[in-house]
């Protein structure tokens, strides 16, 4: 059965966006809500990476605050990370149980 509003598939679809770090530079990046909304207390939010053959190469935490999401990852932390890699942001939420949502994925890309 399809309605009129039917994506293709079933759950929630992250945003699909490439992930561009530049060789000796840090990685920086600020999320805000839209609108009126807060992130609520307790909220987390992570970028996880893979390398391209899916081993496990980290997580960088964010600084979550009501009004904000911010990374500030230093380069001999980025520098090593191959181009692509794999991410994926996840954001959970401090609901009862906690909801974790991926908003982000896609492929690391280098300058």
């Amino acid at each position: 059965m399809t309605t009129p509003n039917d994506p293709g598939y079933l759950g929630y679809q992250p945003t699909i966006e490439p992930l561009k770090l530049t060789t000796g530079a840090s990685f920086v990046q600020t999320i805000q809500p839209t609108g009126p909304a807060l992130f609520p207390a307790g909220t987390t939010i992570s970028i996880v990476l893979t390398a391209p053959g899916g081993a496990p190469l980290g997580s960088w935490p964010a600084t979550v605050t009501q009004t904000a999401a911010t990374w500030t990852v230093p380069a001999a932390t980025c520098d090593p990370i191959p181009t692509n890699s794999r991410y994926t942001m996840l954001v959970t939420y401090p609901t009862s149980p906690a909801t974790t949502y991926a908003w982000y994925v896609g492929t690391v890309i280098r300058n």
